[in-house]
């Protein structure tokens, strides 16, 4: 059992390292958001609407794998004690597999991941608010209680505040809707998804309008260890029935096993970008991209368009951004040549229709060399697109690094010094995270053993390329309750006014921001009289959900708006 309760190091000697709290600026540095003895490995990372991050990961305390969970404010600083607070103590299996973390519209962290508790393999979920309370108990609520082999659980937190649960449950996959209150929607087994002779595997989730869910999953024939594997997608209602009469079919089955990876990220709240790597031809590896639009159509051709057409390298590890100003799409990946010793990173650009835009090979950013760079993850801002990366020399990853580098749309190097230093600490570094760019930066979260056998470090960057505290128009403002705000019509169509009530006169500042944290939208008036209006054209916003932020002589008030 568990409760808020702390473990505290007795030592003074560690003691030091976490109270270097702020981001740091310095790349030796970084934030240690963990010192226990023991392994802390698997991070997780979630950002909330208010700039402020949730990191989870797996301490391994006493022989059992434990799960601890720190909250930090957009400044990096820690909001409960040092190692965060214990989630869960109870027995864990000696390995362990993947699970998630998200945040939720109250900002609330919600965990969910599988153990040993009632001696089957199962999974649960906790929903823990930003004061450390555990809303669903201390120990949180049991999705499912069978003798499936049941890892892997993935977690969506709906924009109308429930919450959808997937794991796989031997061939089948497993789906549950969970309310703020821990109550289970789609009665008590939940819905169950299964295809006869085929295994459905490694299920996916992103939310659609208040209360739907996109529900994405591989189906595989064949042998386990070499599966002919597809991947489909499709759409659930609030009452868990399917929207799309006939499965997106993402790509077909592949013989052989020939997809190694796939990644899926959404924008909008409704289009989805996919890109995946494997085998093409015998020994030769490629990546390959496919978009979604808001409406459930693929925009590119069947099976998706390929990042690189040279067969003469390996093309592997892709990661991919869409840039929703221009509508484009930048992939990012490993070259490497044919026997897999020279490595490289490379960049793609592709229109939404998947005509590739940087020739037809990609755009080298960093030669073939001795030296690897892997675990690429993209994201953009803008006109730009960023990617943070491992780079160490080929063959081991005691002295790795991790970097970032940024393109702009015709793919030159925005930073003087095109690639920038996150962590330079000479050790071994598992298992990066990046959490989505939010108030004027991304935060990425690690296992570094640069101590004992790990422990879990985060870094910020800026779309300057700098590191540390980030000084932009919203982090100064005290957030106050002396501002009343009053919106009509919320969710709204074109156009949306603010009313706005405080004690005092001065400068008034709207700022609008879209779900990733970008301002797209700023009025400044004068106020001279107790209540003032503002009326925001919105007609040329994409639906979905945006925040605003009122500031009147250095107070601030934060909301949110939906536009349909």
């Amino acid at each position: 059992m568990k409760n808020k309760l702390l473990l505290l190091l007795p030592t003074v000697l560690f003691c030091w390292q976490l109270a270097i709290a702020q981001w740091a600026s310095d790349p030796m540095m970084n934030s240690q958001l963990s010192n226990m003895t023991g392994e802390q490995v698997l991070p997780k990372i979630a950002v909330c609407d208010d700039g402020s991050y949730y990191v989870s990961w797996f301490s391994s305390e006493s022989g059992n794998y434990n799960v601890r969970l720190q909250r930090l404010d957009k400044d990096g600083y820690p909001q409960w004690d040092d190692n965060g607070l214990l989630v869960s103590d109870h027995p864990q299996m000696s390995w362990l597999t993947d699970w998630d973390l998200t945040a939720d519209k109250e900002n609330h962290a919600i965990v969910t991941f599988q153990d040993i508790r009632n001696t089957d393999n199962n999974p649960v979920a906790y929903r823990i608010s930003s004061n450390g309370d555990f809303v669903w108990g201390p120990d949180g609520i049991q999705l499912s209680n069978n003798a499936n082999f049941e890892p892997n659980p993935v977690v969506c937190a709906l924009h109308g505040g429930n919450i959808v649960f997937a794991w796989p449950s031997e061939a089948e996959i497993h789906l549950q809707k969970v309310s703020p209150a821990g109550e289970f929607l789609w009665g008590e087994e939940g819905l169950v998804m299964s295809n006869p002779g085929i295994s459905l595997t490694a299920p996916r989730l992103f939310p659609y309008g208040l209360d739907f869910v996109y529900f994405i999953w591989h189906e595989e024939t064949g042998p386990f260890w070499a599966p002919n594997r597809g991947l489909y997608l499709n759409q659930l209602n609030e009452s868990g029935s399917f929207m799309f009469a006939e499965d997106k079919e993402i790509y077909a089955p592949v013989p052989s096993g020939a997809v190694v990876t796939t990644e899926a990220t959404q924008y909008n709240n409704s289009s989805i970008l996919f890109t995946w790597y494997g085998n093409d031809d015998g020994n030769h590896f490629n990546c390959w991209v496919q978009y979604m639009d808001g409406m459930g159509n693929l925009q590119m051709p069947a099976n998706g368009v390929v990042v690189s057409t040279s067969m003469e390298r390996n093309h592997m590890y892709s990661t991919a951004t869409y840039l929703e100003m221009p509508q484009e799409i930048v992939v990012y990946f490993s070259e490497q040549d044919l026997n897999q010793n020279q490595r490289g990173l490379y960049a793609q650009k592709f229109t939404q229709q998947g005509v590739r835009q940087w020739t037809d090979e990609g755009l080298e950013l960093i030669p073939l060399s001795d030296n690897d760079y892997s675990l690429p993850m993209a994201s953009g801002v803008n006109f730009n697109t960023m990617c943070v990366y491992q780079a160490y020399e080929f063959g081991g990853v005691v002295d790795s690094k991790i970097q970032a580098v940024m393109l702009d749309g015709y793919g030159n190097f925005v930073w003087e010094d095109e690639f920038i230093d996150m962590s330079t600490n000479q050790s071994s570094k598992l298992h990066t995270e990046m959490a989505a760019y939010s108030f004027g930066q991304w935060v990425v979260a690690w296992e570094d053993e640069r101590n004992d056998g790990g422990d879990i470090y985060a870094q910020n960057i800026q779309p300057d390329g700098t590191l540390g505290m980030v000084m932009t128009s919203i982090e100064t403002p005290e957030i106050t309750d002396h501002i009343s705000v009053t919106l009509q019509p919320n969710p709204f169509i074109s156009e949306v006014s603010f009313n706005i009530g405080t004690p005092e006169n001065g400068e008034i500042i709207l700022e609008i921001f879209d779900i990733h944290g970008k301002r797209i939208e700023i009025i400044q008036e004068n106020k001279q009289e107790k209540n003032h209006g503002f009326t925001l054209d919105g007609a040329n916003f994409p639906s979905g959900f945006y925040f605003y932020s009122i500031r009147v002589n250095g107070q601030e008030k934060f909301g949110k708006l939906v536009k349909q």
